[in-house]
């Protein structure tokens, strides 16, 4: 299965495992979740931009200048 070795700093590393132990995971589970929902996050935000792109012409019409 593909890895991903990442470093950080003593602090960096502290902050992580606190996390990690308030969300009842272990460092390598929240590592993982979180950088995929960062993932998920950017292309949720890509998607809705390419939409607004999409369908904002259409409202624009629509609507007078002023009520846009």
């Amino acid at each position: 299965m593909p890895a991903l070795n990442l470093e950080f700093s003593p602090e960096e590393m502290d902050r992580l495992r606190r996390r990690a132990a308030l969300a009842g995971k272990s460092l390598k589970v929240h590592a993982h979740d979180a950088l995929m929902e960062e993932a998920d996050r950017i292309a949720f935000v890509e998607g809705a931009v390419a939409e607004a792109a999409r369908v904002l012409p259409g409202v624009t019409e629509r609507f007078p200048e002023g009520l846009q």
